[in-house]
């Protein structure tokens, strides 16, 4: 009886002891579980707040996108840009709703020694591809005109025959000229579409123009080019393009390849030029003798891109427009 009593004695301790044991895991468990469904949780909520790759793409205009993966590989590469083409690439997208798509697929990329290039792909009344107009015409409302280094080769334009290939284009009225262009432009290495700029830019393109100051034909020379005319006419067609050519190519020489100071320079404007340098024959009897201060955008980024500089209004000093007809 004794050894009964014993042997139920132990069986009871045995099932106590069990008992415990469940209870301890049992009261475990929950908080390991909780612990894992944390971290599930922590994990879960960073994945949502990730941006899908969709959601990272950025238009720069109606026709031209940048793909995400390609934005997200450069910003996580590409160290700080050394000139202004981040800022502009920025400027490109803030200035789709106002401007004019002419296709382009690129933006001048420069060292600036005068601030945020401020170019973009649409072309609107103040910039382009080829930068701003207050960035072109860096220093002329202060200190002077001075702008950032640029040659020819990294100004963005179109190609002339592709150009005239489009029904709107506005170099209609050079076309008869084209071979002209090309043949000058191999040979004094000026992109065509520069020289039939210069001839829209000066003359709309009709070569019995004679400017305010008596200016001659297509390219508008001055009459100190006119000396070697064939039987003296400086509007003649081959001797005008080709003179205009040349002497482009004199200016980019002797400004070291500066094509803003150049092409500058062909209006008649000059390093240090003021606002009041500019407008100072506003109030003569010749007025058009001014010197156009919407020259450098009307140019680089309206005829250069195929986009009629005039009809479009392009600029914003427009201190031509109060000038006489005629």
């Amino acid at each position: 009886m004794r050894s009964l009593s014993f042997a139920f004695t132990l069986l009871f301790a045995a099932i106590t002891v069990i008992a415990s044991n469940s209870h301890d895991f049992g009261a475990k468990n929950p908080h390991a579980r909780h612990a894992v469904h944390a971290r599930r949780s922590a994990v879960s909520r960073r994945c949502k707040n990730r941006p899908s790759p969709s959601s990272t793409s950025a238009v720069a205009n109606d026709a031209v996108q940048f793909s995400s993966s390609t934005s997200s590989s450069s910003s996580a590469t590409t160290p700080s840009p050394t000139s202004s083409s981040a800022s502009a690439q920025s400027s490109a997208s803030a200035n789709n709703s106002s401007g004019i798509w002419n296709g382009a697929s690129s933006l001048l990329s420069v060292v600036s020694s005068c601030g945020d290039i401020g170019a973009t792909l649409d072309i609107t009344s103040q910039s382009g591809p080829n930068g701003n107009i207050y960035w072109m015409n860096c220093g002329v409302s202060d200190s002077g005109w001075n702008p950032t280094y640029v040659n020819i080769n990294q100004i963005i334009v179109k190609d002339l025959a592709t150009a005239l290939q489009d029904s709107n284009t506005p170099f209609s009225a050079c076309s008869s000229y084209t071979d002209k262009f090309y043949e000058y432009g191999q040979q004094f290495g000026i992109p065509p579409i520069v020289i039939a700029s210069f001839a829209m830019q000066e003359s709309s393109c009709d070569p019995t123009t004679v400017g305010g100051a008596g200016e001659q034909g297509l390219m508008q020379l001055t009459s100190d080019k006119c000396t070697s005319a064939p039987n003296g006419d400086c509007q003649d067609i081959d001797y005008n393009i080709k003179t205009g050519t040349q002497y482009f190519k004199s200016l980019l020489d002797d400004n070291n390849g500066d094509v803003l100071l150049s092409i500058g320079s062909y209006n008649g404007w000059f390093k240090g030029m003021t606002y009041a340098d500019a407008t100072a024959a506003a109030s003569t009897g010749c007025c058009r003798c001014q010197n156009n201060l919407d020259y450098l955008h009307q140019f680089l980024n309206g005829w250069c891109q195929n986009v009629n500089a005039y009809s479009d209004n392009l600029g914003m000093y427009h201190n031509l427009d109060a000038c006489p007809s005629g």
